[in-house]
């Protein structure tokens, strides 16, 4: 099977768009979304829409989300994500919001592990040391799951545990990297819809359980579009000017 892995689209239509069509042109079987489909951006009803019309896409609830449904969890938000979710809570309908209701935290299978955050909290970073060493252990202690995909820092990682137990964040040195079956790994796609890592074109990856690998991809696409979106929302317009710088 191959799987396409996005996650933190947080509203950014024009983002969407273009990594759905180049998934499409990839041939993969599903779509993993791992959450954040709201905030930050302008466009929350269109991508919610596009989200919800696609049977081939699993969709998992981010943080963003959840304060979308209970404002309160946004109090924690830093002031430009408040405001952002504050008017995405007055665009979206309640058809939206009853879809987003019905979305999983986690997802565990046979093959895999997801989450948004950590499989135990949407809101907690895999970012450190001692976080990735934490959920690795977990994952280890299993039932024979080798990998869990999550997302939230809107950066791409790879983090894995070997045969003796040591953990490591895994330098990404090509696009796709193959995957020891005796390793347990921690795989972050990056974010299609506000890229942290100085890239600013739309992230995702492929992971093929066969060949056992994942394949880090991006795609350009309008970020100007985008942009114009955000400042004729009357968003801050910090939000429009790091599309354009990948932070």
């Amino acid at each position: 099977m191959r799987l396409a892995i996005i996650a933190d689209i947080h509203s950014n239509l024009e983002a969407l768009v273009s990594v759905l069509e180049r998934i499409r042109q990839d041939g993969v079987e599903s779509v993993l979304n791992l959450g954040d489909l709201v905030g930050y951006n302008a466009s929350p009803n269109e991508c919610l829409a596009m989200l919800r019309s696609r049977a081939d896409i699993k969709n998992l609830a981010g943080n963003h989300d959840l304060a979308l449904l209970s404002p309160e969890r946004a109090q924690a938000f830093n002031i430009i994500a408040y405001q952002a979710l504050m008017w995405c809570r007055e665009q979206v309908p309640r058809e939206e919001l009853e879809f987003l209701q019905g979305l999983p935290l986690t997802l565990e299978t046979q093959g895999f592990w997801a989450c948004h955050g950590t499989p135990t909290s949407p809101d907690t970073y895999i970012a450190y040391h001692f976080q990735g060493k934490r959920v690795l252990r977990d994952l280890s202690q299993g039932s024979g799951v080798r990998v869990c995909f999550f997302g939230h820092t809107h950066r791409r990682a790879l983090w894995y545990r070997d045969i003796r137990g040591k953990v490591a964040l895994q330098e990404i040195t090509a696009p796709k990297l193959d995957l020891s079956r005796e390793g347990h790994y921690l795989i972050n796609p990056g974010s299609v819809g506000q890229p942290r890592d100085g890239n600013p074109e739309a992230a995702y990856a492929i992971f093929d359980d066969e060949e056992f690998s994942i394949h880090f991809k991006s795609v350009p696409y309008d970020i100007a579009g985008a942009q114009r979106r955000i400042l004729a929302a009357q968003l801050p317009p910090y939000l429009a000017e790091r599309l354009a710088l990948g932070k």
